[in-house]
């Protein structure tokens, strides 16, 4: 069975960080480029405060050169924001930790997936017309509502870095190269 491909990607800054870490530009260049293509196509998306969490001066370059996959607050977004902490509340599904500092970017994150797939405000359980996979470096966790409980919540796809790249038949191979 064929794997489903999805019109939008929301992401997370874990996925970013994660990704700038794991694969430097100058060592993993067609990895880079992948993602560049996703922006492109206009499917890679990353809410603007998400960016916040994203540290460091290549980082930055990337994002000036891809600013397409940025998605800048608007009335919509904030609707969308409204309906989905309000529901995670009457729900009991507090993602944020109002204890802490950390996660305070979660709900954007999936708030963003049920945005672009246009999910109807009055049921945001409903799918819309799109798909959104939303790409986020947490595990889920018995007990634990974070960003794969809230997505399995609302029925929104979920990936780790990993699951994207296998999805996308991602293969990095080393070619070394001795002086």
């Amino acid at each position: 069975m064929p794997s489903p491909v999805f019109d939008y990607y929301s992401v997370d800054a874990g996925i970013m960080i994660r990704l700038k870490d794991m694969l430097p530009h100058d060592l993993f260049k067609p990895a880079w480029d992948e993602i560049a293509r996703l922006v492109s196509a206009d499917r890679w998306k990353i809410f603007e405060n998400v960016l916040d969490d994203i540290r460091g001066e290549r980082a930055k370059k990337w994002f000036a050169d891809n600013s397409s996959a940025v998605v800048k607050f608007n009335a919509a977004i904030n609707d969308y924001m409204t309906a989905l902490m309000a529901d995670l509340q009457k729900n009991n599904m507090m993602i944020i930790d109002t204890a802490s500092l950390r996660n305070n970017t979660d709900p954007f994150v999936v708030m963003l997936a049920m945005y672009l797939e246009r999910r109807p405000l009055t049921d945001l359980r409903m799918r819309g017309s799109k798909t959104c996979c939303v790409l986020a470096r947490e595990e889920p966790r018995r007990n634990r509502i974070n960003i794969p409980a809230v997505c399995k919540y609302y029925g929104i796809p979920y990936m780790t870095l990993y699951d994207f790249m296998r999805h996308h038949g991602w293969r990095i191979s080393l070619d070394v190269q001795n002086p």
